[in-house]
């Protein structure tokens, strides 16, 4: 294998690549990237098992060959180099050379025949969506999943592919945050699976808001086909919840207030509440809401009054206050909406306004309180 290449393209390919790249691995071939040089370009290969990710970039090709490199080696020293053409060879051993205006340079390797190969795929369908549709999909649930490694269907976000819309639900069993987006392209159900948060978050980094994204769907692993990458990902194999339950059948309260208005104050008055509990008050009036924190060890408390709308004459609920600020961080319009049916049963949260062909639902369980 021989090849030139510009310094600051190669760089760009390996900035997504290493995040694929185990830090630690009892499988040392894990470690490294694969390159392979063929008379199209250049492809960088990495995978941790789980996800594997594939991106392509221009190259001078001399002599097409593979090899396998210590990955953090390469990506560290390649960072470190100004802009210059980079010349690339193996010697026999696998070890990669690689030769500049400034010096030369020898990466350990291995043999690259010993590189794992990405699992059968089977395609089931595809689905093509816009990045900023897909964005918004993952970016809107993927921040209520589950850390919990003994609930893992709870640790991605479930994909319903249903005739006429897109929905995705993540859940952690505090909150829940759905959002469903309509796509008449999809005109029969086509399946449901659960993805890693790992591998949407690996995708997210990797989204070019002007282009599309290709999904493949199999019935172990997904496919995400972008301009000039691709992210194969291991699909979680278990049954999700039944989320549908936890949503209230009819709501009998509904309070509106200004979306930043109401973070602000929360975010103020959580500074005092208790820091195990997190614990703030809400007492909310026909036109005006309190919202209160107090942490008794310390002998602080805080209280503020701010403007809403709401149906009842008064009602009292607590909640997580880190919780319900990361639920209002994912409302995109001026107003929420917050729907009650009594202090001690799951929230709704909405946006007044949202965006056309979105549906988005939040839902928060409240605490009990402390204090009333």
């Amino acid at each position: 294998m021989k090849f030139s290449i510009d310094r600051n393209a190669l760089f760009d390919v390996l900035q997504k690549v290493i995040n694929v790249v185990p830090q630690r691995s009892t499988i040392s071939i894990t470690q490294t990237i694969l390159i392979q040089a063929t008379n199209a370009g250049v492809d960088l290969v990495a995978t941790d098992l789980e996800i594997t990710m594939a991106a392509h970039v221009n190259a001078q090709i001399e002599e097409p060959g593979s090899a396998a490199v210590v990955g953090r080696m390469l990506y560290e020293i390649i960072r470190e180099l100004p802009e210059s053409t980079l010349h690339f060879e193996v010697e026999p051993e696998n070890r990669l050379i690689l030769r500049t205006d400034f010096g030369n340079y020898k990466i350990a390797g291995d043999n690259p025949a010993n590189f794992p190969k990405r699992p059968e795929f089977e395609k089931q369908f595809e689905i093509s969506l816009k990045n900023d549709v897909l964005r918004r999909l993952i970016e809107k649930t993927v921040f209520a999943c589950s850390t919990d490694e003994l609930r893992p269907a709870l640790t991605g976000v479930y994909f319903e592919f249903e005739e006429g819309y897109i929905r995705t639900v993540a859940t952690d069993g505090h909150r829940l945050s759905m959002m469903k987006y309509n796509e008449p392209n999809i005109q029969e159900a086509l399946g449901n699976v659960i993805i890693s948060t790992r591998a949407l978050n690996l995708l997210l980094r990797n989204l070019n808001p002007e282009s599309t994204t290709i999904m493949e769907i199999g019935q172990n692993h997904v496919v995400f086909r972008l301009d000039s990458t691709l992210i194969f990902a291991r699909l979680i194999d278990e049954a999700y919840v039944d989320y549908h339950r936890v949503i209230p059948p009819e709501i009998h309260y509904e309070m509106i207030a200004d979306t930043d208005q109401l973070m602000a104050s929360i975010k103020r008055v959580s500074l005092f509440a208790n820091p195990i509990t997190l614990q703030i008050i809400m007492r909310i009036y026909r036109d005006y809401m309190e919202i209160f924190a107090q942490d008794i060890d310390y002998g602080g408390e805080a209280q503020e009054r701010i403007p809403c709308e709401f149906t009842g004459d008064e009602f009292v609920v607590g909640f997580n206050s880190r919780y319900l600020q990361e639920v209002l961080r994912h409302v995109d319009s001026s107003q929420v909406r917050m729907q009650f049916v009594r202090p001690d049963y799951a929230v709704l949260v909405r946006p007044v306004d949202p965006p056309e062909n979105e549906e988005q639902l939040m839902l928060l369980m409240p605490v009990r309180l402390d204090q009333v």
